[in-house]
């Protein structure tokens, strides 16, 4: 097999890649038996890694991870021919905004750091410090320019995602009904995500022209054409399973929005019934009576106090204080009260 069809073979399996083990680990150890033409492999990946969607890009860091990994003891091949790539790869991963990918890529990098996977000398932590700034420190591999330049080149093909204020307000706990609702209106905005990036895919990946049995035949590039037909064929895939996806989103979520007007209307029933007239007017009537009945009360308690009184009369007001100057009162940190000494209980009766 030629290096152009081993590439050609590579794509194609590139195409169905996802982050299962049984996915990652069946096309690594076709990887490990291409060894040699490793070289040319890894701009097949590079390119497969750029043209897929953001949910995918793990799997091919997982791929990288696992093939560098098995590759060690056989031959540097891989490990020289992605310590170049990976940089910007796992910059490009960490920006996609897919949730958990920056914590999975930071896991990945320390693993690589602790196994030596690319050299002693190079920090494979610096690859995930920040978006722009992991490529630094692949000294040993030999290609020191392309790795420091990737993460900018992934910066410009794929900026962060910036979250507006109203994503960051927290939402309170909800339960039943409530909570499935909310679950689904989530599902739903993540569903259009995928129909929209599915879609993008598809007007870029999907040529028409190659529907053409003749095109096949008369083609003057076989395996160009099969890459062709390969990524046409993903992307026709990615579109219906996204648009099952969003059918089948959609459907859940009309089922619970008429459940919840439903409860709309019935609370809506009940609160019909209430006279909010006639509210009023006793909240008033209400009123009236509380300040009747502290006057009562007060009236009351001054009788009980002229009645303890030896005179029957209540007297002068009890003469005020003498202000405290604080001014010739200055704090002393000595001055501090005796401690507490607890009252002899020995005399009462223990409970039993």
């Amino acid at each position: 097999m030629s290096s152009s069809e081993k590439c050609a073979s590579f794509a194609g399996k590139l195409a169905s890649l996802n982050v299962s083990a049984a996915s990652v680990e069946t096309l690594s150890h076709w990887c490990v038996f291409h060894r040699k033409a490793a070289s040319a492999l890894a701009q097949t990946w590079k390119d497969s890694f750029e043209k897929a969607p953001a949910k995918r890009k793990l799997a091919f860091l997982y791929l990288a991870s696992d093939v560098v990994q098995n590759c060690r003891k056989k031959g540097p091949e891989w490990a020289d021919a992605l310590a170049p790539l990976l940089p910007g790869a796992c910059a490009e991963t960490m920006a996609c905004g897919e949730a958990n990918a920056g914590e999975k890529v930071r896991k990945l990098c320390k693993v690589w750091g602790e196994r030596n996977c690319f050299g002693s000398g190079v920090d494979c932590g610096k690859w995930c410090e920040g978006v722009g700034s992991g490529g630094s420190g692949n000294k040993e591999s030999g290609s020191g320019a392309p790795a420091a330049s990737a993460p900018a080149a992934a910066l410009a093909s794929a900026p962060a995602t910036k979250k507006s204020k109203r994503d960051l307000v927290e939402v309170p706990a909800l339960s039943g009904e409530n909570a499935t609702l909310a679950k689904l209106l989530v599902k739903m905005e993540k569903a259009e995500r995928d129909v929209a990036e599915a879609n993008e895919r598809y007007e870029r990946d999907f040529d028409e022209s190659i529907m053409d049995e003749d095109a096949v035949e008369n083609s003057q590039d076989p395996p160009g054409m099969l890459r062709l037909i390969q990524h046409a064929d993903s992307a026709l895939v990615a579109k219906r399973d996204a648009a099952d996806a969003m059918n089948e989103t959609l459907d859940e979520l009309e089922k619970k929005l008429k459940a919840a007007l439903k409860r709309v209307d019935a609370a809506r029933a009940a609160q019909s019934s209430v006279d909010m007239t006639s509210m009023v007017h006793t909240m008033v009537k209400c009123v009236k009576i509380r300040s009747k009945a502290s006057k009562k009360a007060a009236a009351f308690v001054a009788q009980q106090i002229a009645a303890d009184s030896p005179d029957g009369d209540v007297g002068d007001d009890a003469p005020l204080p003498e202000p405290v100057n604080f001014d010739d009162d200055a704090y002393d940190p000595t001055d501090i009260p005796d401690a507490y000494v607890p009252e002899d209980s020995s005399h009462k009766r223990q409970k039993l």
